[in-house]
Order: structure tokens, then C-alpha cells, then sequence
């Protein structure tokens, strides 16, 4: 969910100067020298000389793609020639610039030669093709829609029957390039027929209750894309030709309902009733909300951590420094260390933050724009204080396990969250603490919301574990709930 939400997002950066003390580099065009061979057929592997190859992102062979092999290094790169690629030149292109050879490729142009035609195949089977030079064929038509080519390789191509909502023979027809123009091979008139099978259910449940899967039995069930209670999908947990395992919807909190069970299939186009009528059964109170004990956040290793310091509310998770890039998307605070105290950072706040963590002694931002999403993450704190009503009372909910929900009803009254980067100290007593942050003994409970995300949590810190390394505190401890 955060992953879609943050294809979206549109929101300029605003990142503050700091001197960064971590090593940089500077991208630059490149430049093709010259290549070798100089002809060869589609798969054919092309090693081009020139500089500044390291980081070239895109390679075409007369002006069609090609695919980039090995960069072996900045000055020697390996390509392969394409079913894609042209005779001519080959361009090299990276974020900066292009380079193009002087001489160029001549392609060997292949005609395909299959040795037996299929007559008739099922939607999404796949089908193969035997013969030779298979490994151009661009496109599979059947009639006039495209086939999925699953594999390919000289003496083999493998395709997968797509839907299609006919009933009378087909074109199968090969699509290949012969140097000059598109041309097709394949079987004379329409001789391909498209079965489509269906699903069958052989035993279902009369009810799903939560936290007991069901099972159903059947045949051909893989076709099975989606189960439906009337508008409320399922959530299908294991799949196979004859079983099939389902659950409730994920957070479906309506309490009891009573539907018509369905299948989809054939991409939503098909529907087989499976029971009905049939009965899911949810407690209307259970909390809507994840429950995470004892987490551990642990800055940097140079100050006694482990640099296990981004987390993730929605699953809990604790990620490392060198992992942090892939779940990037996924963090919604992370732990940094200071003198006298730890501070909690929203991804938005920690641009001058987050280059200092290291992977492999390395800074883990390159500066270079790669972490541009991290930062659109706009995440903030409130420290609640027993002393304002509408905030102790929700620190009281919280520590009674009353709490059900964590939408906007249950936070009326509390100004939202606004604090970036809030600090955690021992004790409200400690030198320098002021009323917006966090300590272990009277300020430890807080609001935090995920504006990007627009979910909420409630985090109770609870220890610091370590003492500090070099004057600087490099761990927290804290319980959190956070929205479903």
C-alpha cells in the first residue's frame, strides 16, 4: 500500500545545505571507441570499448534496443544483440549524455522455421513451439491478440493462450523482422481453437469465521483469480489445480455478514457461484490497529549500534542500514544517536540524517537523487502530557486496552502531530528536555502519524538499553500500536 501511495506522490523536496562527509562522484557521458564483432545474429553478445561505461543505463544496436550484459567496467561494456535491434550503429546512453559508434552492426537477419503447428490450445496453457531460429520471433498472434512469449530460444518458443472471447478457429501467425519489414509466418487460414475451461468447486464451508481458514475443493481452481462474499473479496492464502485455502478479508471488522460466495475468472470476465447463501463471522470490536512489543531501534554502528534503525509500523519490522534502500518506501521513522539523548526522525526531516548512516563503511544515500521518495515520507510526533485531559485520556485507553480504533473520532480534542524529529531523554530532568519531546519517566507516551500515509499510532518508549558510546545514546526501546 505504501509502495502505490508513493508512485503518486508529487510533492517537491526542500532539503537544507550541510557540509555531507561522505565521498561523491560526478556521472559523466560516455563514449564509444569502438566495438566488437561487427555482425552477428539476434542473441549475439557485443563487447564495446570506450569510457565512462559503468553507468550507462540504455543500449540500442541501429536504432533498436538492446540489452545490456555485463559492465565489466567503465571502459569495457557487454551488450547483446536483440530480436529488437537493427543493423547499424550502437548508442550508448546514460543519465548525462550519449555516445555512438562510427562504424556499425550488421545484423543477420534469421527466418523462423517451426516444425509442427498446434491446432488448439486453453486459455493460459502454455504451448510449445519446436524448430529452429525461434529466438526471433518478435510477437505470437492469435487472430489479432498478442500472446504472452513465456520462453524463447533457437529450437524452442513457448507461448501462453491468452482469453479471448471467441468461439470459431484463429490465425496463429509468428511476427518476425527480415531486415526491411515486419513479416509473418505460421499456418495457411484460421486453424487454432481457443477452449476455455472453467472452474469447479467440489466442497466449500457453510461459513468462514476469523482466525479458521476454510478450504474448498475443485478442479482447474488455479483459474481462480479472485473470490468474492457479494463486493468483499477474500483473501486466498494458498492455491494449487484442486485446493484452495481462504481467510477473511484483510481488516474486515463488519461483524457478521451473509452473501453469495463467487469466483472470478478469465480476467473478472467469468463468475461461478459457490455458495449460497454463506456466512462470515468478524468481531465488530476487535482493534483495528497492529500490535508491536519490545522493538528495538539501534543507531550507528561508530556509536555502539548495530544500525538497525528504520522501522516499519505497519509490519513491525527493524531495518538495517544496508537494507533501508529496498524498504525505503516502507519506513515510516527511524532512530538516530546524540549526545545526552536519542532522537526520533520523520523521513521528510532526516535528509542531512540518513547520509550518515553506512552499509559496508559506505554512506547508504549517494546523494545522487536515489532517495528522493524516502524523503516525501512525512511522518510527526506529539509527546502526550497527563496533565491535558484529551490527552490522558488517551494514554489511559492505551495502557486499559480499551482502544478499538485509532481514526480521527478517537484523537478529537488533541491537536495533530507536528514535531519532526522529537528527542528522547532518561528523564524529563535531564539538561536541556523541554516540554515537545519525549522522556522514559513522564512524557512517555506519543501520537504519531504518517501524513503521507494518513495512518495513526501510539508509541510508549521504554527504555534505552545501552549507555552511551562517546558521550552518544544509540538505542530505544518503545511498544507501538499503529493503524490497520
Amino acid at each position: 500500500m505504501k509502495r502505490t501511495l508513493w508512485m503518486l506522490a508529487t510533492a517537491m523536496l526542500m532539503v537544507a545545505c550541510e557540509k555531507a562527509y561522505v565521498d561523491t562522484y560526478t556521472v559523466e557521458a560516455p563514449y564509444v571507441h569502438d566495438f566488437m564483432p561487427k555482425q552477428g545474429e539476434p542473441g549475439a553478445e557485443i563487447t564495446v570499448i570506450g569510457e565512462n561505461l559503468q553507468r550507462v543505463d540504455s543500449v540500442f544496436i541501429g536504432g533498436g534496443a538492446a540489452s545490456i550484459r555485463y559492465r565489466v567496467s567503465d571502459t569495457k561494456l557487454i551488450i547483446r544483440a536483440e530480436t529488437t535491434s537493427r543493423s547499424g550503429k550502437v548508442k550508448v546512453r546514460n543519465m548525462v549524455g550519449t555516445s555512438e559508434s562510427t562504424s556499425s552492426f550488421n545484423l543477420t537477419y534469421l527466418t523462423p522455421i517451426v516444425e509442427h503447428y498446434p491446432d488448439t490450445g486453453t486459455v493460459k496453457q502454455e504451448v510449445v513451439l519446436e524448430g529452429s531460429n525461434l529466438h526471433v520471433v518478435e510477437r505470437v498472434l492469435i487472430g489479432s491478440v498478442d500472446a504472452v512469449i513465456v520462453a524463447q530460444r533457437k529450437d524452442e518458443l513457448v507461448f501462453r493462450v491468452p482469453l479471448m472471447d471467441v468461439t470459431d478457429k484463429q490465425t496463429l501467425r509468428l511476427v518476425y523482422f527480415d531486415g526491411q519489414q515486419e513479416q509473418q509466418i505460421g499456418p495457411d487460414g484460421a486453424t487454432f481453437i481457443v477452449e476455455k475451461e472453467k472452474p469447479v468447486i467440489k466442497s466449500c464451508p457453510e461459513s468462514l469465521t476469523k482466525y479458521t481458514p476454510i478450504t474448498l475443493t475443485g478442479e482447474r481452481l488455479l483459474l481462480i483469480e479472485q473470490v468474492m462474499l457479494d463486493d468483499e473479496p477474500l483473501l486466498i492464502k494458498m492455491q494449487s489445480d484442486e485446493e484452495m485455502i481462504l481467510d477473511m478479508p484483510t481488516n474486515y471488522f463488519g461483524g457478521e455478514k451473509t452473501g453469495t460466495l463467487k469466483a472470478l475468472y478469465y480476467e473478472g470476465t467469468k463468475t461461478l457461484l459457490i455458495k449460497q447463501p454463506f456466512r462470515i463471522i468478524s468481531d465488530p470490536n476487535e482493534p483495528r490497529y497492529y500490535t508491536h512489543k519490545n522493538v528495538l531501534l539501534s543507531a550507528r554502528e561508530q556509536f555502539g549500534g548495530t544500525e538497525e534503525s528504520f522501522f516499519d509500523a505497519e509490519t513491525g519490522m527493524v531495518i538495517s542500514s544496508c537494507s533501508a534502500a529496498e524498504y525505503m518506501l516502507d519506513i515510516d521513522f527511524l532512530l538516530y544517536d546524540q549526545e545526552g539523548y536519542v532522537q526520533l526522525y520523520g523521513p521528510h526531516n532526516a535528509a542531512n540524517t540518513v547520509k550518515n548512516f553506512k552499509c559496508d563503511k559506505k554512506s547508504i544515500d549517494p546523494q545522487d537523487g536515489s532517495w528522493q521518495p524516502f524523503f516525501l515520507t512525512e511522518t510527526c510526533f506529539r509527546v502526550l502530557k497527563p496533565e491535558n485531559a484529551a490527552e490522558n485520556a488517551i494514554i489511559e485507553a492505551y495502557k486499559a486496552g480499551t482502544i478499538v480504533s485509532l481514526d480521527a473520532a478517537f484523537f478529537e480534542g488533541v491537536t495533530e502531530p507536528s514535531s519532526k524529529a522529537p528527542r528522547v531523554y532518561r528523564s524529563s530532568t535531564d539538561a536541556g528536555y523541554s516540554n515537545s519531546h519525549f522522556s522514559l519517566d513522564a512524557y512517555s507516551y506519543g501520537w504519531v502519524r504518517n501524513f503521507s500515509t494518513g495512518k495513526n499510532g501510539i508509541i510508549h518508549v521504554t527504555a534505552m538499553p545501552k549507555d552511551a558510546v562517546s558521550r552518544r545514546i544509540p538505542e530505544l526501546m518503545f511498544d507501538i500500536i499503529w493503524e490497520k
